[in-house]
């Protein structure tokens, strides 16, 4: 996912007592949505930081980047675009401050989406906005 990249940080939900985390494949070039089922894989060494973040409330993965932030959902293709901009205006309220209604905003105006996997039964949708538009950079 062009999301997950060096310098970007993703948050992830930990459910239980003890979560761990493990890394798949890394990927030197991926085109959007993975429509082949590959990627151009490498081998990587990756440095990788910690922290616990309590009181989130995420359901899922969200990532932040200098230009911007996106929420990813792998629901059925019917539920993803929606659930993904409300995954995403979740964060906006509760890290950025927006009322629920003005959460929405940014999306409505100015947000993107593309397709993270569409090759098995967990393909993604990733919705973004910009930066610019949630008065941070």
């Amino acid at each position: 996912m062009p999301g997950v990249s060096p310098g970007n940080t993703v948050y992830l939900p930990g459910f239980n007592e003890g979560t761990l985390f493990y890394t798949g494949d890394c990927h030197a070039r991926q085109g959007q949505g993975k429509p082949c089922g590959v990627a151009l894989e490498v081998t990587s060494r990756v440095t990788l930081t910690f922290e616990v973040v309590k009181g989130g409330g995420i359901q899922w993965p969200l990532i932040e980047a200098r230009e911007g932030v996106m929420s990813r959902s792998t629901r059925p293709m019917g539920g993803r675009c929606p659930h993904a901009h409300a995954e995403l205006a979740g964060w906006l309220e509760s890290y950025y401050g927006f009322s629920r209604p003005d959460a929405y905003q940014p999306h409505t105006q100015a947000s993107g989406l593309y397709v993270g996997n569409m090759v098995d039964t967990t393909c993604s949708l990733v919705a973004s906005v910009e930066k610019r538009y949630l008065g941070r950079s």
